[in-house]
């Protein structure tokens, strides 16, 4: 996501320590130690941790749109890329952080949510376009695609923190709701 590859290792390994730690708890040291940079490095780049977290914030939603974007975009029809991102919200957030949801820190995870939530609705409707039209609310018009894209990304969160003991079939319900057959109609994206 970014042009250097230490900014990448850096963010990556600020994610792993504070998925360990906590932010209240991280250290400068820890993340040049997880990322394999010298502390010289880390802070050429990031000159504190607000810094740091800042950019972590930012890099996770580029992660995000980027994931959504490859998902979407390697779909022709918009049933198959409502599909295919529905997919990635069920899996993305699992897949990012691992077992423990909350990691070290619930109060962080849980306003990273909220501070997320914004932008990754506008990144969802702005690439599902059409696609949301086949949602059953959205085509009577009591939903906006905006409001279906956040009620998804909001299942998701709820996924996220209240995992489903079986996510194949909390996908299949959400395609359900979503006017989908409960079978993927997509193919995956490479």
């Amino acid at each position: 996501m970014s042009s250097a590859p230490s900014v990448d290792a850096i963010l990556a390994g600020a994610r792993r320590v504070i998925s360990e730690r906590g932010p209240g708890k991280f250290t400068m040291s820890a993340v040049a130690a997880a990322a394999g940079v010298s502390r010289k490095t880390l802070y050429r780049w990031f000159p504190n941790k607000d810094a740091l977290l800042d950019a972590l914030t930012r890099y996770e939603q580029q992660v995000f749109a980027a994931r959504l974007q490859a998902v979407v975009e390697a779909q022709r029809t918009p049933p198959r890329r409502l599909d295919a991102a529905l997919r990635l919200l069920v899996t993305y957030l699992d897949d990012l952080m691992g077992p423990d949801p909350l990691g070290a820190d619930p109060g962080y995870s849980i306003a990273s949510l909220g501070r997320s939530l914004r932008p990754q609705t506008a990144a969802l409707a702005g690439l599902l376009g059409d696609a949301l039209d086949s949602v059953p609310a959205v085509r009577a018009g009591r939903l906006t695609r905006e409001e279906a894209a956040e009620l998804f990304l909001r299942l998701a969160f709820s996924h996220y923190l209240l995992p489903h003991p079986d996510a194949d079939a909390l996908l299949a319900a959400v395609r359900s709701f979503a006017g989908l057959p409960r079978q993927s109609v997509a193919r995956a994206a490479g």
